[in-house]
């Protein structure tokens, strides 16, 4: 079965390059590096369906999480990947949905399947009823509040949905100005937001995300995932760690320091730094692809793309002796080109 190109897979990238896969400095996922630290789960959670008021509690925590204003309603689904392949069934089947590309390559196929002609470039914008922006943007982080607005204007009378894809966006308690964009765009029924947990709580594997925007659209979407979507450890998961804003405030300094080191790393080997969040830089060089096998042959695994090879994305490392193995890599790197 062919399969998109995405981060992860580390296991697979150390047994191609002749590594164990214990050994394998894992850079490519753009999670954070450190995981909350959860409480034993307990065997009645494991055992029991997903309770209404075990789901009611985790949207409560998430509502307050993310900031988001009263007049919008939210829902829980398995993971932002799953949530974005039900937006677009949404509406009916024969769309023109505008994408703000280059970005998370599944909301291409995601429209497609449903039906949907996809189109790109700003001079297109005009001709569609629907619109995608990816906010932070992956992998180039950007991030252009005004921009954001005047599609959210423009789409506002087409029938269509503006899905703002904010998987890389974190709660309140990490970034004050988290829920601006929420706030602002609070006014327009037509734009739905989605909120990674797992990212920036460093547990993707948990699959846990947010849906957020007009009643009418969250029921909708309720349907489409149906009952149970999200596991009772999920929920569990998610309330308190989603609760936990003084972790959330710590873990936010942890990953801006990394951040800050990483990107001293890459300048320090002259390389061009395109954008980024607290959870991934990317760089732009022309190669990309020649630094990408470098790393893996000395087992770091990076993020490359084939629709955009002069990009490599670097996740954060966790701690000293992984930006050391990274440095130092890098450094081979440059001395082999300097021959």
């Amino acid at each position: 079965m062919s399969r998109r190109e995405h981060g992860g897979n580390s296991d697979q990238a150390a047994a191609h390059f002749g590594h164990d896969a214990n050994n394998m400095l894992d850079l490519s996922t753009g999670i954070s590096p450190r995981a909350y630290p959860t409480a034993d789960v307990t065997a009645q959670s494991w055992n029991q369906l997903p309770s209404h008021s075990q789901l009611d509690t985790c949207l409560a925590a998430a509502r307050r999480a993310y900031d988001v204003p009263e007049q919008l309603g939210i829902m829980a689904g398995a993971g932002t990947q799953s949530l974005l392949q039900f937006i677009p069934s949404l509406l009916p089947r024969g769309g023109m949905v505008w994408i703000d590309e280059p970005t998370y390559n599944e909301h291409r196929p995601a429209w497609e399947a449903a039906g949907h002609q996809v189109i790109t470039g700003d001079a297109n914008l005009g001709k569609a009823q629907s619109a995608v922006i990816v906010a932070p943007n992956n992998p180039t982080g950007k991030f252009v509040h005004d921009a954001i607005m005047a599609t959210a204007k423009q789409t506002a009378a087409t029938g269509g949905i503006m899905l703002i894809d904010g998987a890389f966006a974190i709660p309140a308690a990490a970034d004050p100005a988290a829920g601006d964009l929420l706030d602002a765009l609070a006014a327009f029924p037509h734009v739905v937001h989605i909120r990674s947990f797992g990212k920036f709580f460093g547990m993707a594997g948990l699959r846990l995300g947010f849906a957020i925007g007009a009643a009418v659209h969250m029921d909708q979407l309720q349907r489409c995932v149906g009952p149970w979507a999200v596991s009772s450890v999920a929920l569990d998961i998610g309330s308190t760690a989603l609760n936990d804003t003084e972790w959330q405030a710590q873990h936010s300094q942890f990953l801006r320091e990394q951040t800050e080191q990483l990107q001293m790393v890459l300048t320090r080997a002259n390389l061009k730094i395109l954008g980024g969040t607290t959870l991934f830089q990317t760089i732009q060089t022309s190669r990309a692809n020649h630094l990408h096998d470098h790393l893996a042959k000395a087992a770091i695994w990076t993020r490359k793309f084939s629709q955009m090879p002069d990009l490599l994305r670097f996740g954060v490392p966790a701690n000293a002796a992984d930006f050391t193995r990274l440095s130092e890599s890098l450094n081979n790197w440059r001395h082999k080109a300097n021959q």
